[in-house]
């Protein structure tokens, strides 16, 4: 039983109140000089669940009727704004080949908040400061899969009218699709799927320096929001960062005004229950669900959707032998691996997130994307020269050997 109640409350106001200014963190994205830096809050998906994400509609000035709308999912730890972040992004690309593209808060980021009190309450006041809100991190990848995906699938049918979408997925956003294709009834909605640093096998496991980070970050996100205390390096960074930005990007391929707007605007609190979900992936090599009831690799075999991949050969969290593993256990009839790196003829080896983020990719990357998704809509373009580094139809690759 709580004693004195009356004078919690004001307490807890108090501390809310003291933080806030240190925070800073609903302000800086609230009020950021380019709209596309804000939170997703142009509309709203409600999922079966109970969860309410923002989304934002990018609006081709002359639409093409034979393009199916592209949706971009970010993710884990990041919200909508990774699509937008970089100047001539992938978003503006599409949207100037005549495609209607949907980028989603999904849950526990930007926008996006539980229905009701416990929701508003979230958004409205602890947002605004580094605590924890109330039931952060009680979600799983697998809520994602079951809830998220085919309600935002619903709401671009009712904005576009079209039943079926091409899905851009980065790392987890793409992860994710693998287990929707496999799984869900309305897999048949996913016209094509581009997976950018989405891989769900490890080649070299366990992946021990990942997983020992993970564990770490799950324990400090029992104590403080880790996205939001992180904002201030927006400004300023303290030395030694560099070895954790290497996870996410590679330092010579993009901009410093990108890392500073990521860290201001689009890194987010990764949620527990996904962290949690992500160990055996790290540990034994495998994408399973939250129980462990489902093995989402052995499941792989069942996704015959138009697939293409996309690697960096400098991408150390999802590397290409483990691209190669998950590419190659795919049954899809069409489906095209595209490597980025110098030994390909480009400006450099690609990480992580400069798949998206790098300067080189608007010229080096983006065009190979649009140009296969093109060729896959309601009226097929003309075929194009395969790009260097492709695998079109990806050749068997046993474990041990070199691709």
């Amino acid at each position: 039983m709580l004693r004195h109640p009356r004078r919690i409350v004001p307490r807890l106001l108090a501390l809310v109140v003291a933080l806030t200014p240190w925070s800073g963190c609903a302000t800086i994205r609230r009020y950021a000089p380019d709209p596309l830096h804000r939170p997703c809050r142009e509309g709203f998906v409600l999922t079966a669940d109970g969860w309410r994400l923002g989304i934002r509609h990018i609006q081709p000035a002359q639409p093409d009727p034979s393009k199916m709308p592209v949706v971009l999912c970010h993710g884990l730890g990041l919200n909508g704004t990774f699509w937008t972040i970089t100047d001539n992004h992938l978003a503006q690309q599409l949207a100037a080949r005549g495609y209607h593209v949907f980028i989603p808060d999904m849950r526990g980021s930007g926008a996006s908040r539980r229905l009701g009190p416990v929701g508003w309450i979230n958004q409205r006041l602890l947002r605004e400061t580094p605590l924890l809100e109330l039931g952060d991190g009680n979600w799983t990848v697998d809520d994602e899969i079951r809830y998220d995906v085919p309600a935002i699938l619903r709401y671009v049918e009712q904005h576009t009218g079209h039943q079926r979408v091409n899905w851009v997925g980065h790392s987890l956003g793409g992860m994710l699709m693998f287990g929707f294709l496999e799984t869900q009834p309305d897999a048949w909605r996913i016209a094509n799927f581009v997976g950018m640093g989405a891989t769900i096998q490890q080649y070299t496991y366990p992946q021990t320096q990942m997983l020992r980070a993970n564990r770490a970050l799950r324990g400090m996100l029992r104590v403080v929001s880790t996205g939001r205390i992180a904002r201030p390096m927006m400004i300023a960074r303290p030395p030694g960062l560099e070895k954790v930005d290497r996870f996410y990007y590679t330092a010579a391929n993009v901009d410093k005004a990108t890392v500073d707007r990521f860290y201001g605007y689009t890194l987010e609190n990764p949620g527990r229950g996904a962290l949690q979900q992500l160990d055996p992936y790290l540990e034994i090599g495998r994408f399973l669900s939250a129980d462990r009831t489902i093995d989402y690799v052995e499941l792989l075999p069942r996704v015959t959707t138009p697939l293409l991949m996309i690697a960096g050969e400098g991408d150390v969290m999802s590397d290409i032998p483990s691209t190669y593993l998950t590419f190659n256990a795919v049954s899809s009839p069409d489906k095209t691996l595209l490597r980025y790196g110098r030994i390909h003829g480009h400006v450099d080896d690609y990480g992580h997130c400069d798949l998206v983020w790098s300067r080189h990719a608007p010229r080096e990357i983006f065009p190979d994307l649009i140009d296969w998704l093109d060729q896959r809509q309601l009226r097929p373009a003309p075929s194009a020269q395969a790009p260097p580094g492709s695998t079109p139809t990806g050749p068997p690759w046993p474990r041990g050997a070199l691709p």
